[in-house]
């Protein structure tokens, strides 16, 4: 059973990126030829991407502390709510984006153990001097890998949080 994160990305988020991507087809068509009006909408899109899956990751890593906290103090609200301060104080993924180093560092607090492009001008240019174009195709490719990855974390964490405390988490949160 994928986790309450999981299942809104691939329905809430997936559309609201699919609506950014019909606005820009609908605003220039598919086809070559229309790169100097669409730029600034392929940034658009790749932040929107980006934006998505770092709500992913920071909606499951959420996820995971409540259900800690559940599993450690069951039925008492109050001592949840103080256990899952250490998870979230913190937490990377308020500071920065959800690259590895931070989802290293976020779910590492568990015990375990991308899209660093969105703000900084400069990386998506290096990006594209290293010969990625940022057009539809590839954000459509991104977000394809993206959905492989949010599916992976989601079994990875799941399975990790399963071993440690027992029961399957994600019922706990549904």
């Amino acid at each position: 059973m994928p986790s309450v994160s999981l299942n809104t990305w691939t329905t809430v988020r997936a559309q609201r990126i699919k609506r950014l991507r019909a606005a820009h087809e609908a605003f220039g068509g598919t086809g070559p030829g229309r790169r100097w009006v669409t730029d600034e909408l392929n940034h658009a899109l790749i932040l929107r991407l980006a934006s998505e899956f770092q709500g992913f990751a920071r909606d499951l890593h959420d996820e995971c502390g409540l259900f800690i906290a559940r599993c450690l103090a069951p039925g008492n609200r109050q001592l949840q709510d103080s256990l899952r301060i250490p998870y979230t104080l913190y937490r990377k993924m308020n500071q920065g984006n959800a690259d590895p180093g931070t989802l290293g560092n976020d779910f590492g607090l568990f015990g375990m153990a991308r899209n660093g492009i969105a703000h900084d001008g400069t990386k998506i240019a290096r990006v594209q001097a290293n010969g990625w174009p940022l057009t539809l195709r590839s954000v459509d490719r991104w977000k394809s890998s993206l959905d492989g990855l949010a599916r992976g974390i989601d079994r990875a964490v799941g399975g990790h949080l399963k071993l440690m405390y027992g029961t399957t988490p994600w019922q706990e949160t549904t």
